[in-house]
């Protein structure tokens, strides 16, 4: 029987299985393709998309979110660094418009400032210049990267050299309301940017020079009676709070602006919390404070009761600390008769609750 149907043909080329028939490649490289290139390639493929001048902000946007996840290991942020990265990045947090572009480019300059090289490159674009005027626009991630430059020596004595203007914008940063832009994790990244700043003489006096003494006493009363009493991460803010205070405490110009500020008194409370590192620092500031004559009676006044619990607490070294804050304050008159009534009358519950009544006065 004869079959009149088209002949069939049947074929495995691509040419015939791809419906477009058009070049399948093109030529030259796209400029403006947002793609991780293979191996050597990726990063330097990504910068020269942000460096783009005319870029959609939801295409850099894409472009910075594949960069901040290859800004992983230290091979990619040195690669970063020698293909220029901190310039096209520092001009995105000056100049675009949107929000979610200045946070990403923050972030991957916190990545980079990880690394010395890093560091220096953003300092050379004048980076720090405009992540301190970004510290209002975008706190919590300008203000990471400059908590990138804290953690290290040499990044330290990058930010001693522009303390006249960032001491002041963090503080400035720690006192606004807590919002949806000004959150915790924004004031942590400062306290963390100011406990690197005040491990300097210079660094302390900037902060004297700026009032951070009284703003950290207002913003560890948040923590601990405010708008921030329920956030999860608050331990980590006051830990900082306290060793900045801790810092500024022992030097001597410090512990006048600490006493004018009433900071025994926020001590007192972190002494009464239960963490550690906390109370730590805490107890160290007081033991600072305490050389001072002028607050020796304060100290035992306001903390007295919580210094002798931990002196006679089982951990060495916070009991070391109560010691010395209490033998410092003891050479006050006054003080030392408030030290004597307390060592002889303070008891404490099970619980760790101290009590002026003797065990034989507690109700059952």
């Amino acid at each position: 029987m004869q079959s009149h149907a088209s002949r069939h043909v049947v074929s495995d080329f691509l040419k015939d299985l791809h419906p477009d028939l058009s070049e399948p490649f093109p030529k030259g490289v796209i400029s403006d393709e947002v793609a991780e290139a293979h191996g050597r390639r990726a990063i330097p493929k990504l910068i020269a998309v942000l460096a783009l001048p005319e870029l959609p902000d939801d295409v850099r946007a894409h472009a910075l979110r594949i960069l901040n996840g290859l800004l992983s290991t230290q091979e990619h942020k040195t690669n970063a660094v020698a293909e220029g990265a901190a310039a096209p990045l520092c001009r995105l947090v000056a100049e675009s418009r949107d929000t979610e572009v200045r946070r990403l480019s923050c972030n991957a300059l916190a990545s980079l400032a990880q690394v010395m090289a890093g560091r220096r490159s953003i300092v050379s674009v004048g980076g720090l210049a405009v992540l301190t005027d970004a510290l209002q626009t975008t706190p919590e991630q300008a203000a990471g990267a400059l908590k990138s430059f804290a953690a290290s020596n040499d990044g330290n004595a990058l930010l001693n050299e522009v303390r006249s203007s960032v001491v002041p914008a963090l503080v400035e940063l720690m006192q606004q309301p807590a919002d949806p832009a000004f959150t915790l994790a924004a004031c942590e990244n400062a306290a963390a940017t100011l406990e690197g700043i005040t491990r300097t003489d210079l660094g302390v006096l900037a902060a004297l020079d700026a009032g951070v003494p009284a703003c950290l006493v207002a913003l560890a009363g948040r923590g601990l009676n405010g708008d921030l009493k329920f956030e999860s991460r608050l331990m980590d803010l006051l830990q900082l709070v306290a060793t900045c205070l801790e810092q500024i405490c022992h030097h001597a110009q410090g512990k006048a602006a600490a006493r004018e500020a009433e900071a025994h008194k926020i001590l007192a409370e972190l002494l009464g919390l239960q963490h550690r590192e906390t109370v730590k620092h805490a107890a160290a500031a007081l033991m600072g404070l305490a050389v001072e004559k002028e607050s020796k009676v304060n100290v035992m006044l306001f903390a007295g009761v919580q210094l002798v619990r931990l002196m006679r607490g089982k951990d060495t070294e916070l009991a070391n600390n109560a010691r010395d804050a209490v033998a410092a304050a003891s050479e006050h008159l006054e003080a030392r008769r408030t030290a004597e009534m307390l060592l002889g009358m303070v008891c404490f519950t099970p619980l760790g609750c101290p009590s002026l009544f003797p065990p034989e006065k507690w109700p059952t």
